[in-house]
């Protein structure tokens, strides 16, 4: 045996006692070879060498998803270069990497290059990662409930406040006092609707939110959520018409479907236009609320359905947040309903609520 195998054969054994993942290759005639994998590497990550006898079938198990694979590749063939350049004998770089079993995990991984050599390494960070992932999550969230509170919903209350005070400072006949009366309770129903969504919303991304199903009629959901809209879909004369069983039921959580239909409901009553339209009815487990307003664009319906809508205002110039719909769809998610949306725009848009 030459000091070259005696090496080889050590290096082998030394890595199977190591407590990380390690990927031991060489290059031949230009081609990267894995020659040995330790026991750490098949345990973790799962993979054979005879899966894996090449770094191109290492990448292809490892990044099943062509995009992500190119962009690693490109990322650590830059990172080699740079390394050169700059003297170094190693590699290292972060990759979320595809297990054999189907699991993902974050590693950084980090490679030893002696001659034809490479020693690679793997160290789990995936608890670092997601850690993060978490504190930016609750980041974003407290940004935007400052944003909403110190904003969207301060426009609203001043409003409110000014409202009152010509109200308390001028002497009105009853014929002049209605209106006001009428603007006051729009103007407090959308602060209490926009204080809900954003308890909600908070609660839905802090994982807070608690799915306890049961059977839910819906004819006495919708009556509910209507009565509290009363006002602002009569002052804009719209006309809604109900069509469903009054026994029929779905299974569902009581709050977050209440939820659910009312933003979906408040939406269809924002853009509809006066004089509109909104027709709601229940067949075969699906709700629909289809209204015959604004519509949107397919560009809109792509970013709501991909959570990335921003607010909008009402025909009537009613305030949104654009938070709304994502309580909508997180919401959805956690209790297993299908939301099918179409729209055209001057058209209007139907939204239909599938439950499970």
């Amino acid at each position: 045996m030459n000091n070259h195998e005696i090496s080889r054969f050590d290096l082998h054994h030394v890595a199977d006692f190591l407590p990380y993942p390690f990927i031991i290759a060489e290059v031949i005639n230009g081609v990267h070879f894995n020659t040995f994998l330790n026991e750490k590497f098949k345990e973790e990550i799962g993979y054979t060498l005879e899966e894996i006898p090449t770094i191109q079938a290492w990448y292809e198990h490892a990044y099943p998803e062509s995009t992500y694979r190119e962009k690693v590749i490109k990322s650590w063939d830059v990172e080699e270069i740079n390394s050169k350049k700059e003297g170094k004998v190693f590699v290292r770089k972060k990759s979320q990497v595809t297990c054999k079993n189907g699991t993902k995990k974050w590693y950084e991984i980090k490679a030893s290059v002696v001659d034809k050599l490479h020693v690679v390494a793997f160290v789990d960070i995936d608890k670092e990662i997601l850690l993060q992932e978490e504190l930016k999550s609750i980041n974003d969230n407290n940004e935007r409930m400052l944003s909403v509170l110190g904003h969207d919903l301060r426009a609203p209350i001043s409003n409110l406040n000014d409202i009152t005070e010509v109200a308390l400072e001028h002497k009105m006949s009853q014929e002049d006092f209605t209106p006001f009366i009428q603007k006051i309770n729009r103007q407090a129903t959308q602060v209490l609707e926009m204080l809900e969504t954003t308890l909600n919303w908070a609660k839905s991304n802090f994982d807070s939110v608690h799915v306890q199903k049961k059977s839910i009629n819906v004819k006495a959901l919708i009556d509910g959520l209507l009565a509290i809209y009363k006002t602002a879909y009569v002052s804009k004369a719209i006309a809604v018409t109900v069509t469903m069983d009054e026994s029929a039921t779905i299974n569902g959580d009581t709050e977050i479907a209440t939820i659910i239909v009312r933003n979906i409901i408040s939406n269809a009553i924002k853009f509809t236009p006066h004089e509109g339209q909104i027709k709601i009815s229940f067949e075969n487990n699906a709700l629909t609320i289809a209204d015959n307003g604004v519509g949107m664009s397919s560009t809109k319906v792509k970013a709501i359905l991909a959570q990335q809508s921003s607010s909008t205002r009402g025909t009537n110039n009613e305030i949104g947040m654009g938070m709304g719909m994502q309580l909508v769809h997180n919401l959805a998610e956690k209790c297993d309903v299908k939301i099918v949306l179409n729209s055209q725009p001057q058209k209007g848009t139907t939204v239909t609520l599938v439950f499970d």
